[in-house]
């Protein structure tokens, strides 16, 4: 046993995947302790009824800020990867995305300014938080520019000034939350929502500024509808995904405040912010390593090494991860959250399962941005979304607020099935042909 140990331990020092993790393990700790603290803070100071505006709001984010990006950034990404010999492609990917970024984004910022009140109404059912609509609008630009550099800087595989953006933001983020909710309580919670992601955007630019291919954001080129097509079949991919979690997240929170309260609705909004707090450590390194790692990668014996060298690194640490969170729940919900939380406990043990099936499924579903599958990405995305939807609805007249996770662990037990038929030929077939 103490051999089989040493020897995971000396293949994991050889790990690509376990070296970036290593490198960006800091960034990670930090995001955490940030998102630790400001969970905290929020939770003891709006409770659980705050918090599921919140997470009303940030899902409402989520989906308009896809929109403004064009949904071009994992295209981005995979495409800067893939041309890594060749500049003057890196070039022109870079200001066409630029471009649809912008434009998009003006787009998108019109609409919310002119039907503000309209879209108030659908994300908080009231018009009492209609000017944080407008100044989404406002901002919109500096968010969605903001993860249109990110892209590039990890398509260029600069983990280290990617990390150190991170570390970077995620302090600054945490002073901007901490303060907003201190002095303005639920209003302050909601409009940091909307700027703390904003702001960040001084911090990317500082670290990129002096990057080779920074000037590219500005270079006149000629535009080409070949670039266009590329860059919008990820859009496609990224739309799909974007729009759809936002939206079943919403359509569940407001079933379960229908039908229950708006109290259960945030316990159940603080058992997602939780499994999205600790799983940063796997989507940290997925995002800085995986992939433009699985971009470069032509053969598909190949992506089979990667997809289960990773996966050999990524899910017993994370199977050790969930099974530890379930035995100390008790004492997570009160270092975490607060009392008016304790019915979350209840929500653990299913909810570890469908965080260790989202991971499985993620390591294998990157392979549909990695071969620009469009179709068969949508289809899945739909399937997932849908079960998720359906199941949740009828588990939560059936079983109240614990029909939720049950929902959420069946919908990515049968994404994980659908994902796995669907790359079949990489997963099971060692040689090819």
């Amino acid at each position: 046993m103490k051999i089989g140990l040493l020897s995971l331990i000396s293949k994991g020092r050889r790990n690509d995947f376990v070296k970036v993790t290593s490198m960006s393990a800091l960034a990670t700790v930090v995001k955490m302790l940030a998102s630790f603290i400001t969970i905290k803070i929020v939770a003891k100071i709006i409770g659980p009824a705050g918090i599921a505006l919140v997470g009303q709001l940030i899902n409402a984010v989520s989906m308009i800020g896809s929109v403004g990006t064009g949904g071009i950034n994992q295209g981005v990404t995979k495409l800067i990867a893939e041309n890594k010999e060749n500049k003057n492609e890196q070039a022109e990917i870079i200001r066409h995305s630029f471009l649809i970024t912008v434009f998009s984004t003006l787009f998108t910022a019109l609409i919310l300014v002119f039907f503000n009140g309209r879209a108030g109404n659908i994300i908080f059912h009231t018009h009492e938080y209609d000017v944080l609509v407008i100044v989404l609008a406002l901002a919109l630009v500096l968010y969605t520019v903001n993860l249109l550099l990110l892209s590039i800087l990890n398509g260029f595989m600069s983990f280290r000034k990617y990390i150190l953006v991170n570390i970077f933001s995620s302090i600054l983020i945490l002073i901007v939350s901490v303060a907003l909710v201190f002095f303005f309580g639920l209003y302050g919670a909601l409009l940091n929502c909307v700027v703390s992601q904003t702001i960040v955007i001084f911090v990317t630019l500082w670290f990129v500024r002096k990057e080779g291919w920074f000037p590219f954001l500005f270079k006149k080129i000629k535009l080409k509808q070949q670039v266009f097509r590329k860059l919008g079949a990820f859009s496609a991919m990224a739309f799909t995904s974007a729009l759809l979690f936002p939206i079943t997240q919403i359509i569940i929170r407001s079933s379960i405040i229908e039908k229950i309260s708006l109290q259960s609705a945030g316990i159940w909004e603080g058992m997602n912010r939780f499994s999205g707090m600790y799983l940063m450590v796997v989507t940290t390194s997925i995002s800085t390593y995986y992939l433009p790692r699985l971009s470069g990668i032509k053969e598909n014996r190949g992506l089979r090494v990667e997809i289960f060298k990773t996966a050999k690194f990524v899910l017993p640490t994370l199977a050790f991860g969930c099974l530890t969170f379930f035995l100390l729940r008790n004492t997570i919900i009160t270092l975490v959250f607060s009392k008016e939380f304790t019915e979350m406990k209840y929500l653990f043990a299913v909810q570890m399962i469908g965080d260790f099936l989202k991971v499985s499924s993620w390591l294998i579903s990157f392979l549909f941005f990695a071969k620009s599958r469009t179709v068969d990405f949508i289809i899945a995305e739909v399937i997932a979304n849908a079960s998720m939807v359906g199941f949740s609805l009828i588990f939560i007249s059936r079983f109240g607020l614990s029909g939720g996770v049950y929902g959420y662990a069946t919908a990515y037990f049968i994404y994980f099935l659908v994902v796995l038929y669907m790359f079949r030929k990489i997963i099971f077939i060692r040689n090819e042909i």
